[in-house]
């Protein structure tokens, strides 16, 4: 496996473990569950984060040459694709938790 496809594959397993804890969180607010909710969110963040600097780390390495030869990958436009995705997805997830937790005031 290359570092362009570890990098890509890190990319979408960590986005993907914070899109389901970011679920998790939200059926958390359902319940008006602010501890479990606070803590399954803590834990998207962290894994988006963790994606967001492997993501970095493959931008870095491009622009400093040290990945050759790159002209086109679908995995990284994968890996691109499903980070922007799951950031969106955690976004509306916090919002509709705000609802849940709040409520219509």
């Amino acid at each position: 496996m290359t570092k362009l496809q570890e990098i890509s594959f890190e990319i979408i397993a960590n986005a993907g473990e914070a899109k389901a804890f970011a679920y998790e969180a939200l059926a958390a607010a359902k319940e008006k569950n602010t501890e479990l909710y606070d803590e399954k969110m803590n834990k998207a963040d962290q894994a988006i984060n963790e994606a967001h600097k492997r993501q970095f780390e493959l931008l870095k390495e491009e622009a400093s040459g040290e990945l050759k030869d790159i002209t086109f990958s679908i995995l990284v436009v994968h890996a691109q694709d499903h980070l922007m995705s799951v950031i969106s997805t955690i976004e509306l997830i916090r919002e509709l938790a705000e609802i849940h937790l709040k409520g219509l005031q």
